[in-house]
């Protein structure tokens, strides 16, 4: 289970006396008990039996690497390079635990061959193509960076059939 790789990770961090690691770790493991609690109290169930699963565990990690990278770049244009690099490495830290992403160029790959499938010709469809995208390959994709490259795609009327 992730949540126990994660707790198992801090151990080691705290031996090896990582204290950015350490105190992104805790950051991470006080998100998911935040999520828990916030579980357990709306199902109204005092059962210790509302740990999360895997994938509730990996969208919270996404969530904080979004926060991260829009920190990024809000840093960049703000002219702070130091605390953009420190975002950029607690990002790169968080990215460990979910499974590894496409490549840009294997992301816009992946985005051109649902376009065809679905014969996609507008933006319109932009929801259509992000849907199957999602559901083919939810843990693999950035979704960010997908919508980006999908809207240049349809928004050129670029049919690729």
């Amino acid at each position: 289970m992730l949540e126990k790789k994660i707790k198992t990770d801090l151990n080691k961090y705290l031996k090896l006396g990582d204290k950015p690691k350490v105190s992104l770790t805790r950051l991470l493991l006080a998100a998911i008990k935040d999520k828990e609690i916030s579980l357990r109290n709306n199902s109204n169930n005092n059962e210790d039996e509302n740990i999360l699963d895997d994938t509730e565990v990996m969208e919270i990690i996404r969530k904080m690497i979004k926060q991260r990278n829009l920190a990024i770049e809000a840093f960049n244009e703000a002219k702070r390079p130091d605390l953009a690099e420190k975002e950029k490495l607690e990002s790169e830290l968080l990215t460990i635990y979910l499974p590894k992403q496409f490549s840009e160029s294997e992301l816009k790959k992946v985005i051109e061959d649902i376009i065809k499938e679905l014969k996609a010709k507008s933006i319109r469809e932009m929801g259509l193509v992000m849907k199957y995208l999602k559901e083919k390959f939810g843990d693999k994709c950035d979704f960010q960076k997908a919508s980006k490259f999908v809207k240049e795609k349809l928004s050129k009327g670029e049919n690729l059939n």
